[in-house]
């Protein structure tokens, strides 16, 4: 973070672009591009570029939201976690939406569990509800898993579990989904954040939990809108198309469905 005009922190968001990490000449001509619009000397950049998104000129409230950004700050991310604030940003607002209605919080997909901190910590906790997180946590590589991804480790779970001490309403589970699932997952979801990079599963999560999501309940799927998951767009799309809803790409590459 830095300071603006003595008063706001401003988020400072590394350039990091998934795929472009040895291509030299995307990154050069992406420093010509910003290069070559000039910006005030007391201005903020107009430039977003990262998590493979390019936007100009684009308010960008959320990298000066003191609470937001206090959310981000004390989880003391990485330059990958940086680079997807916008889409840790649009789960903040889908989840502190979500506590208009009844039920508890669900992601499957939980990883190093760096984006569900931020949600609690933006909402200073849950009230009267759980959170509940699913993940392998060191996938064996078998069908209906998502690739492996660097910090998965035999001791993820566990430290998963010690970062989500603070917050004693959240239940963190190793299992596969959707197995695991069925074995105690909550009865009515408000918030449902499905990111296991693998169509098999998230459409196994979908029939197992989409009936639970409370009228007015979120559904964010972080890999919709990637090429590289196309599979997962194919068969959410599928999914709703049935129950006479549609997903809603977002430019981060999520998608989002608010249930009826």
């Amino acid at each position: 973070m830095s300071g603006q005009g003595g008063s706001a922190q401003v988020l400072q968001i590394p350039p990091v672009f998934w795929g472009l990490q040895h291509s030299p000449d995307a990154a050069e001509a992406l420093r010509a591009l910003v290069a070559a619009v000039p910006v005030p000397g007391d201005a903020r950049s107009p430039w977003f570029i990262a998590d493979n998104l390019i936007t100009y000129g684009h308010a960008r409230g959320f990298l000066t939201d003191p609470r937001f950004v206090a959310a981000v700050s004390a989880e003391a991310p990485s330059a990958h976690e940086l680079a997807f604030v916008w889409r840790t940003h649009t789960l903040c607002w889908a989840a502190e939406s979500a506590l208009a209605v009844a039920g508890d919080f669900v992601e499957c997909g939980t990883y190093q569990g760096y984006s569900m901190s931020v949600v609690l910590r933006y909402l200073a906790g849950l009230q009267d509800r759980q959170c509940h997180l699913y993940d392998l946590f060191d996938p064996p590589g078998g069908e209906g898993e998502g690739r492996r991804l660097p910090a998965h480790a035999p001791d993820l779970y566990e430290r998963v579990v010690r970062r989500f001490q603070p917050w004693p309403n959240a239940l963190v589970t190793r299992g596969k989904v959707p197995d695991v699932l069925r074995e105690g997952a909550p009865a009515r979801i408000a918030f449902l954040h499905l990111d296991m990079n693998n169509a098999q599963a998230e459409s196994g999560a979908l029939e197992t939990l989409f009936d639970r999501v409370t009228p007015g309940g979120m559904i964010v799927f972080d890999d919709y809108g990637w090429t590289g998951y196309r599979a997962q767009k194919v068969a959410a799309d599928a999914f709703m198309q049935v129950r006479g809803l549609a997903v809603l790409e977002l430019p981060t590459g999520q998608g989002l469905v608010v249930k009826r």
